[in-house]
């Protein structure tokens, strides 16, 4: 009887991942396209290569900072 309510309570921390999973990629698409529309990569090599990195430190962050609270939320 006992497994039975940590297999429940497993099913609630994966939803709950997920959905701060989810709920976390809104701000970062939403920084995406302003920073697309602000640096306007298309217009030149330079601009791309920036905007990449800018891409490269904010995949980075974000990850490491959703590993961060998922971990803080669960231990």
């Amino acid at each position: 009887m006992l497994w039975a309510y940590f297999a429940g309570m497993s099913k609630v921390k994966s939803v709950a991942i997920l959905g701060i999973i989810i709920l976390s990629l809104l701000p970062v698409y939403l920084l995406y396209k302003y920073l697309q529309q602000r640096m306007k990569p298309k217009e030149s090599l330079q601009r791309f290569l920036l905007w990449m990195l800018t891409m490269f430190i904010l995949i980075f962050a974000y990850t490491f900072l959703l590993v961060f609270v998922i971990r803080l939320l669960f231990p």
